[in-house]
């Protein structure tokens, strides 16, 4: 079996699905540190840290999405099929065009 680390097998739908856990996880965060940190300024400091970080995530989140619709675009125009790769939080992301890319 090949040595193929996780972020080297992710494909657009983990990637998209992980994006949107990770801005739950974010939102879930700033929620509890509201609800159980009392002092005012740890409770600004981390709600801006991890709001910061829910719209790093969304955003790298709307780019994948971008790119995938860019290439199922020039593909349709070409009608070539394969795989093609983007970039996620710095990382390449395989994005097969067998199957068209669903909006999201």
């Amino acid at each position: 079996m090949p040595d193929v680390s996780l972020i080297q097998a992710l494909d657009l739908n983990q990637a998209k699905n992980g994006s949107i856990v990770g801005i739950v996880v974010c939102v879930a965060v700033i929620l509890l540190v509201l609800r159980f940190i009392s002092s005012l300024v740890v409770r600004l400091v981390l709600s801006v840290v991890f709001a910061a970080l829910g719209v790093v995530i969304y955003s790298q989140r709307a780019s994948l999405v971008d790119c995938a619709d860019k290439v199922s675009n020039a593909v349709s125009a070409d009608g070539v099929a394969g795989e093609v790769s983007c970039t996620f939080f710095g990382r390449d992301v395989t994005i097969s065009l067998n199957s068209p890319s669903p909006a999201g």
